[in-house]
Parts: structure tokens; sequence; C-alpha cells
């Protein structure tokens, strides 16, 4: 046997394979194109011609590729499976001789010798009648999903239509109530809305959009009306005309009034149903946008926060104290225009933009008329109630354009008007907002001063005015601020019992009044002296303290007697047995309590009476009533015989001059503590007073 190989088989002599394939490629409906091994096209089937219109002359005189495939990406695509044919039949499509674009798959031979052939199938037909399927498969399926709302169908070649029975029980009606004429439909259409639904109705049954697709308002038998939504398809025949629509009505009522449930909601706070935040920003920025358009527009936003609300939380629980805030918000509302807004924006705090006002002086009485409506008690429970609130103004300015800035500038003005004391209202100026700046810088310092070592202690000496012998010392503590130097507690204790920053603060101060006793004590083994350290009230409520107090103590071994610890008249006011409590445990200790400030605070001998304390501290301000040529304050000789009888010791604060002393030593103050004796002193000039005292 003789022939070609190549293919697995033997062909026998004298017969060409590759003519033997172009023969059976003729009678194949494929498109076949075969090139040589230089990948120029030397012979096409009859089905190129046919399908893609293209004669042989065209295709061998011009090149094959950009004719059928103008894509120069698609051309290059091409000529590479041309030389390493892919697996499976590749989809491009191909432009034919009359400019359609038909759609292919192809597939690609290389023979042995290095030419080839390109087959393909004309897909175009298959395309069409897959997008027909699921045309009329899209149109099934909606009338499918209709069928569980109101079906309807409009014969545009009678005008007769169809309404099913859900369809008209969705307005309220009976089958027979409904006729069966497509203005049965449209009459009931809202007026605001049948000209638009006619409109689109209209435009889909002549085909300039793809489906009908319409909510509206429609009238319910019983005068209301529903919020629908109405769907549909045309039927067109050969020619294209619609000769039928058919579709759905679903009843969006339910959905409508959710939605718009749930848009309140996010507007509204859920406690008094006014305004919140988000919804006060909103209009606070449309009226900064009415001013930039008119130079005279004015608005005014009122910051209001009640003084004492936590009092009130915790004295009568937090059910109460909502009634209040609902109360509260009834008469804010009652007070302004329906054009102004009220906002709760948190807790005890509300708002209220009064829009386009005449003069600013406006805002001024909305604030005397709140506090003239706060002037009738809220009635809890059976229990008058009288609020008092701070109120902070802030009026329109053309430099603010932000609502989050008019917000911070009324909220400044009434941190301030709280300063002040409460119960009253302050007008923000820039000065005020500079202040807020600062305490904000000062606050974040604060908050690094301990880690950065800048908090320190100086010492004040006590001494024993019966011989004149030093007592002890009350730790005073100070800031080294890296820029503005050593700040007084008075410029930032206020700022960290605000924070809570008091608390890492105060345990810091007992902690190094400690250390450095622990200090002197090793140095000085022969003196026993003690140390006076300040509690604020959030540390005494704190249920720590105790704990960190003994911590201290355990650690740096000083006796317990040695520390003394300080708290004000005022401190535990609203809960004298939680105090009673912390100090009655402290005291069981050994360590030594002290009440500083006498006789400026509430000087209650209840009080007094009922706290565990060891001693009194007389305020310097009844110390300077002590004068040369004046030697009898009646109150300062009370104070100590009350204080005796008590079997309590006495110490004077501010001892300035020696005819105090002299004074004090015949009432019989046991300690003394001033400028008179030296001012606080520093960790190093403690060690050298202590040195020069035990080398005499």
């Amino acid at each position: 046997m003789g022939g070609q190989a190549g293919y697995g088989f033997h062909f026998p002599a004298g017969i060409d394979p590759y003519e033997l394939l172009r023969s059976v490629c003729a009678r194949l409906p494929l498109v076949i194109i075969f090139y040589d091994n230089e990948g120029q096209i030397h012979s096409i089937n009859q089905e190129v011609t046919m399908q893609l219109g293209w004669d042989t002359g065209d295709l061998l005189s011009r090149d094959f590729l950009s004719q059928c495939f103008p894509d120069p990406e698609t051309q290059r695509r091409i000529r590479d499976w041309m030389v390493h044919p892919p697996l499976g039949w590749q989809e491009v499509p191909v432009h034919s001789a009359d400019g359609q674009v038909l759609e292919m798959v192809w597939a690609f031979v290389r023979f042995p010798n290095g030419a080839g052939l390109i087959c393909g199938y004309n897909i175009t037909d298959m395309k069409l009648t897959q997008a027909a399927l699921l045309e009329t498969s899209d149109r099934y399926a909606l009338l499918t999903r209709g069928i569980n709302d109101g079906i309807w169908d409009w014969n545009l070649t009678t005008n007769e239509t169809f309404y099913s029975s859900r369809w008209k029980a969705i307005l309220g009606y009976q089958d027979h109530e409904i006729g069966n004429h497509i203005d049965d439909w449209l009459k009931r259409i809202h007026p605001q809305d049948v000209e638009r639904v006619k409109l689109n109705l209209m435009l889909h049954v002549r085909g300039q959009t793809p489906h009908f697709h319409q909510e509206f308002r429609i009238q319910h038998r019983n005068g209301s009306y529903r919020w629908v939504l109405a769907r549909g398809l045309a039927l067109r025949d050969a020619q294209g005309n619609a000769t039928r629509v058919a579709g759905s009505l679903t009843d969006l009522t339910e959905h409508r009034l959710a939605e718009a449930q749930l848009l309140h909601d996010a507007l509204h706070d859920s406690l008094t149903g006014l305004a919140n935040r988000t919804l006060l920003f909103e209009r606070i920025e449309q009226a900064a946008r009415h001013g930039r358009r008119r130079p005279d527009y004015k608005f005014a936003i009122l910051f209001i926060d009640i003084d004492r609300f936590k009092v009130i939380n915790d004295s009568l629980g937090y059910s109460c104290g909502d009634l209040i805030l609902i109360e509260l918000a009834n008469r804010l509302t009652r007070i302004v225009r329906p054009d102004d807004t009220v906002a709760r924006i948190g807790g005890d705090e509300f708002v209220i933009l009064l829009d386009d006002i005449s003069h600013n002086s406006d805002a001024l009485g909305v604030c005397d008329r709140i506090r003239s409506t706060l002037e009738k008690p809220f009635i809890v429970n059976n229990r008058p109630i009288t609020l008092r609130v701070s109120i902070g103004v802030a009026t329109r300015s053309p430099h603010i354009e932000k609502a989050e800035n008019y917000l911070r500038n009324a909220d400044i003005a009434m941190y301030r008007a709280k300063l002040a004391g409460g119960n009253r209202y302050q007008v923000f100026s820039e000065d005020m907002h500079l202040m807020a700046c600062d305490r904000l810088s000062l606050e974040v310092g604060l908050r690094q001063a301990i880690e950065r070592e800048e908090l320190t202690l100086l010492y004040q000496p006590i001494y024993r005015l019966s011989d004149n012998r030093l007592y002890g010392f009350e730790a005073l503590i100070r800031w080294q601020h890296p820029t503005q130097g050593l700040l007084l507690p008075d410029r930032f204790i206020p700022l960290a019992e605000e924070t809570g920053l008091i608390l890492p603060i105060g345990d810091w101060e007992i902690w190094r009044a400690c250390r450095d006793l622990e200090h002197w004590h090793e140095q000085f083994r022969q003196c026993q002296l003690s140390v006076n350290v300040n509690l604020s009230n959030q540390q005494l409520m704190h249920p720590a303290l105790a704990e960190q107090v003994l911590a201290a103590l355990e650690q740096t071994q000083i006796p317990a007697h040695c520390l003394h610890l300080e708290i004000t008249e005022s401190v535990g006011i609203d809960q004298p047995d939680q105090v009673r409590d912390v100090l009655l445990r402290l005291k069981a200790q050994g360590i030594k309590l002290s009440l500083d400030d006498f006789g400026t605070g509430y000087s209650s001998l209840c009080y007094l009476t009922h706290l565990p304390i060891d001693s009194l501290k007389v305020d310097r301000s009844l110390i300077k009533l002590i004068t040369e040529t004046q030697y009898q304050p009646p109150i300062l000789d009370a104070i100590i015989s009350v204080a005796k009888a008590l079997h309590l010791e006495v110490v004077a604060e501010g001892v300035e001059h020696p005819y105090q002393v002299t004074r004090l030593r015949e009432l019989g103050c046991d300690y003394a503590q001033g400028y008179y004796f030296s001012q606080p002193l520093s960790i190093e000039q403690v060690d050298v007073l202590l040195a020069e005292m035990h080398a005499t």
C-alpha cells in the first residue's frame, strides 16, 4: 500500500488527502476556509459565499481577515489561532459583505505541513430564537408573579379591559361593581398622577418603552387613596403593532406606610418624637443656605441642657426622668412657632432652631419664655419637680456654613452658662471659642501629663502651735506645663474632675506622696512626719478608693496614721451614707481623716458629727478675720470650741502674721500652716529643711 500518512492511516496511491478533505467540506453546511503554510487563503467552500456574501475573488484578492474581522485585536487573535489552534469552538462575530454582523463559532485545524483550515458555524438564528424565548419567559414570569396581585388585560382591538377579582378587591369592590373599560381604571387615579400614568402607558403601547411600570395613587371605595404599582407588557403583531397589554396591580400602601415610618424614625427621637440630630443638621444647613442668598436673613440656635438632671435620674429613676423629658419636649414645642425646629440630640440636651427671625434679640425672648414655662413644676408620681436649664445661644454668622459649627458654638455658650452657676442663658462670642480651644488643648495635654511626668507635688509644712515643731506636710499638686509653665490646681483640677481624669491623677497623688514620705522616714528615721492628701468627690465615690490607698501604704511601708486624707464639706452631701461607709473603712485601717475648708460650705453640725473625722481645717478666709487690732473673731472662736467639744483637732490654713499665730494659740488651735511658716516646698527643699532641723 502506498500513499501519504500523517492521520493515523494510509491513503491509496494517487489519492491526495487534502483534495479529499475539500471535497467532503464542500458538502457540509459549514463555512470552510483553507489557508497555506504561509497563512494565506487559497480556497473557500460555497457556504462562505452563501452565508457571508463574499465570493472567492473577494477573499483571495484582498485580506480575508480585514474584511470579515475589522477589529485589529480580533484579527490578531485569529492569526494566532491559525498557528496555534485552540481546543473547542470560539465564538467570534463576523461581518458579512453587506455589513451585517453574524454570530458564529469557529474551529481551527492545522495540518502537519503547516497549512490548515478554519471552520465556522452560523448561530445567529439560534441566538434570535433564544432571545425570543427569553422574552416570552419574561412575560410569563411577570404574569405569574401578578397572580398574587391584581391582573388586568387591555384588548386594544376591542378596547375592552379585563380586571381580575383581586384587582377589584384591592380597591374595595366586588366583581360586578367595576366595568370592563380602561376608563374604569384611569378615572380612579389621583388627579396629580393620572396624566403621568396615561403618558407612560401610551409610550409603551407605541413601542417607545420596553415595558410599563408605574407607581401611583388610586382611590379606594371608601374614598381614601392607596399607593399601587402597575406593571404590564404589550403583545405585538408581525408588524410590531401592539394588540393588547396585560399586567398586574400591586398594593403598596402598607409598604409605603412602613417606608414613611422608617424615614420618620431615622429623623426623629424615639422618646419625645422631636427632630433628632440628623434632621436638625439638615434644617440648620438649609437655614445657612437661605442666609447666603439673603444677607438680611437671620436665625438662631438655642442649646438647652437641664441642670443637675443626673440627680433626678439617680433619685427618681430613669422612667421618671423620661417622663420629664417628654413633658419638657411638649413645653418647648408650644413655646416656638410651627416653622421652628425643636430637637433632642441626646440625654437631657435639646436644641431649638429659630428660623427667619426679625432680630437676634428675638432669641433672648424665647430664652425668657423657656425659663418662665419652667417655673411651673413637673408632676411626676404626684411629686412636684422644678427644672432649671442652662441655655447657649448662637446666631447666624456669614462666616459659618456647617451645622456642626453652629451647634458647637451654642454648646460652648451653654457650657459658659453652666460655669456661671446654671439656670441662665449665655450668647456665644468668639472669645468663648478661643477659650474652648484652649480648654481642649489643656485637656489633651492633661491626658498625657502623667505619663510624661509633668505633674509634681509641692509640700507646705504644718507646724504644731504648742511647741512650734514641724508636724507634717500638705501635698499640693502642680502641673509643669511644657509651654505654659507651672500651673496651679485651680487651672486644671476642675477640668480633671469634669473629664474623669481626676481619678488617675488622684491615685498618682496618693502614691507619690506616700513614696516621698517613705523617703523622708528612711532619711530621717527619728521623725514621724505625716502627709495630708486632698480627695475629690469622684475619688471618694469610686469603689476602688480604699484598695488603692491601702496598696500605696503597703508598698511604701508608711504607717497608716501618717497618711491624712482631706475631704471638703460638700463632698458626698448627696449620698452621706455611702461617704460614711468609705471613710469608716479607711479609718479602720488607722488612716487619719480631715475636713478641709471648714466654715466656707455647709458647715452643718449634723453632717460634722455624722462623719468619722479626726480634725478640722479652718479656711484661710476665717483666719484673715484675725487682725492686730481685732483679736476676737466670734466665728473662729465658735468653730474651735465646737471642734474641741467633739474631740477634734484643729488646723488653721493661710496663717501669714505672727499675731495670727498668737491668737490661734490662745484659742486652742492645734496646728497651723501658711506663708508665716513656709511657702510650699519641692521635695529637694524639704530635704534641706529636715537636714537643718536634725543638725540643730
